[in-house]
């Protein structure tokens, strides 16, 4: 029998060097990506975010119409301050699409919905007057929405 090998006479064949580098750049791609996602996560910021966003959501959608509720957001203001972030926009509330937004970080953030017919009002981060390290999150629950 008489075996050749096709591939021993290529002079100038690419395709070995080509798959490699192709390898190398989703490797590369690939770390990038987790490397950004620990980054991410090693301060905390996005599980701060996520667990005020549904704690405030958990109370609204618990709420009813007169209620004056307050949150204390005291390590969330901090990180928030950490990272860059004035504590008065950490918190956003959207009436509209009926969604609580909370960034401590400049250009992303946790939102999530409620489910309660209700408007926000009067909603506001603020500093607890005698303690200029505590801050609260206040809001009213002010009737069911009109549509």
């Amino acid at each position: 029998m008489y075996f050749v090998n096709r591939n021993m006479n290529k002079k100038g064949d690419t395709t070995i060097a080509m798959d490699t580098i192709i390898h190398l750049v989703i490797f590369v791609f690939f770390f990038a990506i987790m490397f950004w996602f620990v980054l991410s996560q090693s301060n905390g910021s996005a599980f701060m975010e996520d667990f005020y966003a549904k704690e405030i959501v958990a109370m609204i959608n618990n709420a009813v119409p007169g209620e004056k509720l307050a949150v204390d957001v005291t390590k969330l203001a901090g990180l928030a301050v950490k990272n860059g972030k004035h504590v008065r926009d950490m918190i956003i509330v959207d009436n509209v699409n009926h969604k609580i937004i909370v960034s401590t970080r400049l250009n992303t953030g946790t939102s999530f919905a409620f489910f309660n017919d209700v408007i926000i009002s009067n909603w506001r981060v603020e500093l607890l007057s005698g303690n200029s390290k505590t801050s609260q999150f206040t809001f009213e629950i002010t009737g069911a929405q009109k549509t």
